[in-house]
């Protein structure tokens, strides 16, 4: 865990030399489980949070926005009071493609760590069955309502199974809001 949180700082630290701008964002996170095993789960998609802190870096019409977020992921039992909620401290790097000065697509990788959760409103404590490391992409748009805030809409489906015996995977669309402090 050491490991993983040195290198969160040391990026942000690496970062922040040639940073332009940073800033908070955070909004609503609709996620559900797919993959093969997936249809036997029986599941919908539940409503979370997501919120963390960004950075964006270059000029033009290409910028890159590293970013560390809290995510809620899981899903819920179709028909039924049980669900999943995990939660995951999700590190990305997006490239920003601007169309014009308003609006640029975002697409990127990111990795996650599973930190805690709940299945069936119980606390889980056996972290044996899950991979705790999560790889996945985000891709989504960015409109920039004035040159500080924008409205962010995005799509990010994990590459690696949450369970190690079955291949499930967490997907999530993100629509959220962006501020930028010091533009």
């Amino acid at each position: 865990m050491k490991k993983y949180i040195i290198i969160v700082l040391s990026f942000f630290l690496v970062s922040n030399i040639s940073a332009q701008s940073f800033g908070l964002k955070g909004g609503a996170a609709i996620t559900d489980f797919v993959g093969a095993d997936s249809d036997d789960l029986n599941s919908v998609s539940r409503t979370g949070f997501f919120f963390g802190a960004f950075m964006k870096l270059g000029e033009g019409n290409i910028e890159w926005m590293p970013e560390i977020l809290f995510h809620q992921k899981g899903a819920k039992e179709d028909g039924g009071d049980g669900s999943v909620l995990v939660n995951y401290l999700d590190l990305g790097v997006n490239g920003l493609f601007h169309i014009n000065d308003e609006f640029a697509i975002s697409i990127g990788p990111y990795l996650g760590y599973l930190s805690s959760g709940t299945s069936d409103d119980e606390s889980i404590t056996e972290w044996d069955q899950f991979n705790r490391i999560e790889f996945g992409s985000n891709f989504g748009a960015i409109y920039n309502i004035n040159d500080l805030l924008h409205l962010d809409l995005r799509y990010g489906l994990a590459f690696t199974d949450m369970i190690q015996d079955a291949s499930i995977r967490n997907s999530s669309i993100q629509i959220g809001v962006g501020y930028v402090f010091g533009y």
